[in-house]
Protein backbone atom coordinates (compact mmCIF):
# COMPACT_ATOMS: atom_id res chain seq x y z
CA UNK A 1 0.00 0.00 0.00
CA UNK A 2 1.22 3.45 -0.85
CA UNK A 3 2.11 6.05 1.77
CA UNK A 4 -0.03 8.52 -0.15
CA UNK A 5 -3.51 8.82 1.40
CA UNK A 6 -6.51 7.58 -0.54
CA UNK A 7 -9.21 9.84 -1.97
CA UNK A 8 -6.88 12.84 -2.21
CA UNK A 9 -5.52 14.67 -5.22
CA UNK A 10 -1.97 13.36 -5.47
CA UNK A 11 -0.82 14.34 -8.96
CA UNK A 12 -1.59 16.83 -11.67
CA UNK A 13 -0.93 17.03 -15.38
CA UNK A 14 -0.40 20.28 -17.26
CA UNK A 15 -0.53 20.08 -21.06
CA UNK A 16 2.03 22.06 -23.04
CA UNK A 17 2.72 22.69 -26.70
CA UNK A 18 6.43 23.06 -25.86
CA UNK A 19 7.21 20.98 -22.77
CA UNK A 20 10.71 22.40 -22.20
CA UNK A 21 9.46 25.98 -22.55
CA UNK A 22 6.74 25.23 -20.00
CA UNK A 23 9.24 23.70 -17.56
CA UNK A 24 11.43 26.81 -17.90
CA UNK A 25 8.40 29.03 -17.21
CA UNK A 26 7.31 27.13 -14.10
CA UNK A 27 10.94 26.87 -12.96
CA UNK A 28 11.39 30.63 -13.27
CA UNK A 29 8.10 31.38 -11.54
CA UNK A 30 7.88 28.69 -8.84
CA UNK A 31 11.26 26.95 -8.82
CA UNK A 32 9.82 23.69 -10.18
CA UNK A 33 12.38 21.27 -11.58
CA UNK A 34 11.58 18.61 -14.16
CA UNK A 35 13.77 16.04 -12.40
CA UNK A 36 11.65 16.47 -9.24
CA UNK A 37 8.43 15.54 -11.05
CA UNK A 38 9.13 11.81 -10.89
CA UNK A 39 11.09 11.75 -7.62
CA UNK A 40 8.13 9.95 -6.04
CA UNK A 41 8.52 11.82 -2.77
CA UNK A 42 5.63 12.47 -0.43
CA UNK A 43 5.62 16.16 0.49
CA UNK A 44 3.32 17.39 3.25
CA UNK A 45 0.89 19.95 1.91
CA UNK A 46 1.95 19.48 -1.72
CA UNK A 47 1.23 17.26 -4.67
CA UNK A 48 3.57 16.18 -7.42
CA UNK A 49 2.82 16.64 -11.07
CA UNK A 50 4.06 16.74 -14.61
CA UNK A 51 4.08 18.92 -17.64
CA UNK A 52 3.28 16.69 -20.60
CA UNK A 53 2.94 17.17 -24.33
CA UNK A 54 -0.52 18.35 -25.26
CA UNK A 55 -2.31 15.69 -27.28
CA UNK A 56 -5.85 14.63 -28.10
CA UNK A 57 -6.31 13.06 -24.67
CA UNK A 58 -4.69 15.87 -22.65
CA UNK A 59 -6.05 19.27 -23.62
CA UNK A 60 -6.75 20.80 -20.20
CA UNK A 61 -5.02 20.57 -16.82
CA UNK A 62 -6.01 17.36 -15.10
CA UNK A 63 -6.08 16.20 -11.49
CA UNK A 64 -5.23 12.68 -10.39
CA UNK A 65 -6.87 11.15 -7.30
CA UNK A 66 -5.34 8.11 -5.58
CA UNK A 67 -7.88 5.50 -4.49
CA UNK A 68 -7.69 2.28 -2.46
CA UNK A 69 -9.90 0.21 -4.78
CA UNK A 70 -10.18 1.38 -8.36
CA UNK A 71 -12.98 -1.05 -9.27
CA UNK A 72 -15.22 0.05 -6.39
CA UNK A 73 -14.41 3.69 -7.17
CA UNK A 74 -15.43 3.18 -10.80
CA UNK A 75 -18.73 1.73 -9.58
CA UNK A 76 -19.30 4.80 -7.35
CA UNK A 77 -18.41 7.16 -10.21
CA UNK A 78 -20.94 5.66 -12.59
CA UNK A 79 -23.62 5.37 -9.86
CA UNK A 80 -23.18 9.09 -9.12
CA UNK A 81 -23.66 10.07 -12.78
CA UNK A 82 -20.08 10.15 -14.03
CA UNK A 83 -18.89 8.24 -17.07
CA UNK A 84 -15.64 6.52 -17.86
CA UNK A 85 -13.52 7.94 -20.67
CA UNK A 86 -10.69 5.42 -20.13
CA UNK A 87 -11.53 2.16 -18.40
CA UNK A 88 -9.41 0.29 -15.88
CA UNK A 89 -5.90 0.14 -17.32
CA UNK A 90 -3.02 -1.69 -15.66
CA UNK A 91 0.55 -0.36 -15.82
CA UNK A 92 2.55 -3.34 -14.52
CA UNK A 93 5.94 -1.64 -15.01
CA UNK A 94 5.15 0.75 -12.15
CA UNK A 95 2.64 -1.39 -10.24
CA UNK A 96 -0.30 0.93 -10.82
CA UNK A 97 -3.75 0.87 -12.35
CA UNK A 98 -5.63 3.90 -13.61
CA UNK A 99 -8.85 5.05 -15.22
CA UNK A 100 -10.23 8.39 -16.38
CA UNK A 101 -13.73 9.67 -15.91
CA UNK A 102 -15.85 12.65 -16.83
CA UNK A 103 -17.74 14.10 -13.90
CA UNK A 104 -21.22 15.62 -13.98
CA UNK A 105 -19.70 19.02 -14.90
CA UNK A 106 -17.71 17.66 -17.88
CA UNK A 107 -14.33 17.71 -16.11
CA UNK A 108 -11.96 14.86 -16.86
CA UNK A 109 -10.24 13.42 -13.80
CA UNK A 110 -7.88 10.46 -13.47
CA UNK A 111 -7.93 7.92 -10.67
CA UNK A 112 -4.96 5.71 -9.79
CA UNK A 113 -4.34 2.84 -7.43
CA UNK A 114 -1.88 0.10 -6.71
CA UNK A 115 -2.03 -3.13 -8.70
Amino acid sequence: MSEIPANRVTWFQLPADDVQRAWRFYGDVFGWRQEDAYANEVRAGAINGEIAARDEALQEPRLVVRVDDIDKTIERITAAGGRLSVGRTEIPEIGMVYASFIDTEQNTVNIVGDL
